[in-house]
């Protein structure tokens, strides 16, 4: 008896243990609530932006989900334009300071489907508080398409989270971009530093449901100043994991002096994004 009493002790011991390890590794169902980087060993499929501002924003670190954008060019309906591409990416919890991820297929399929850019991203929360996170975020591109080369910049993103009705979400990076500026000769290469300055603010209008704004600065090549503002909404599915957040959002691009768009170029640029991401606890 004593032996049997001592085994349904140790399991109940070890149930209660497993059950809070799993807690917390469990990343928080509700948007507002959640922090910079995810819980340690949970895995984020990343079929849609992983956030609204320094994961969606700028020329690196951006375009997951499937996106249709388009530029209208005024007085001349033959030159607009729609563009499809895809991004699909990975992020995992290496602990809860640390996430590390990848933009693995990124595909474009208007005119001629192509392999575009892969890049990487590393962001370290070296401050987590009940209200707020500040991290470091370093991504690197690498050169699976041209004319662009190579790429890396580095960043700081800031998540305030307000209680449980809304959370904010700003950063600035640096980016630098090396391109080709002669296909035909491979020592011709030119490089564009850009600055970008993303804001997202997001509210919970139910645990399971949130919308919200963003609003950004891009400086390209440090010359040009363009901004761009949208909209997001999502919607997660799950208690504990999997976990899915299904998600739609919708971006417009202007500058002041009426030539439209984050990069050279005139008209007005727009684009759709819907997607979902997936969490999972190793």
């Amino acid at each position: 008896m004593r032996t049997i009493l001592g085994l349904l002790i140790g399991v109940a011991i070890l149930a209660s243990s497993t059950s809070v390890h799993a807690q917390r590794h469990t990343p928080n169902p509700q948007w507002s609530l959640r922090n910079l980087t995810m819980p340690r060993r949970v895995l984020r499929l990343d079929f849609a932006p992983p956030d609204y501002a320094m994961l969606d924003s700028g020329a690196l670190g951006e375009g997951y989900g499937l996106r249709v954008s388009g530029v209208d060019i005024d007085g001349d309906p033959e030159a607009d334009e729609v563009h499809v591409h895809a991004g699909f990416g990975l992020a995992y919890g290496i602990n809860r300071f640390v996430e590390v991820g990848a933009k693995v297929l990124p595909l474009r399929f208007h005119r001629d489907a192509d392999y575009e850019d892969l890049e990487l991203y590393l962001r370290w929360s070296f401050v987590q508080t009940r209200v707020a996170d500040v991290g470091v975020q370093f991504v690197m591109q690498l050169p699976t398409n041209r004319p662009r080369v190579f790429g890396s910049s580095i960043g700081i993103p800031v998540r305030i989270r307000m209680g449980t009705v809304a959370r904010l979400d700003f950063g600035i990076e640096l980016e630098l971009i090396v391109r080709d500026t002669d296909p035909s000769d491979d020592v011709d290469v030119g490089v564009d530093p850009n600055l970008d300055i993303p804001v997202a603010l997001s509210f919970n209008i139910t645990p399971r449901f949130y919308l919200g704004g963003s609003f950004g600065l891009f400086v390209y090549d440090f010359d040009r100043v363009a901004f761009n503002g949208g909209g997001h909404v999502g919607y997660s599915i799950g208690r504990d994991t999997p976990l899915l957040d299904l998600t739609g959002s919708f971006k417009i691009y202007g500058a002041p002096d009426g030539r439209f768009g984050a990069f050279p170029g005139d008209g007005r640029h727009w684009e759709v994004i819907g997607g979902v991401r997936v969490y999972f606890a190793l």
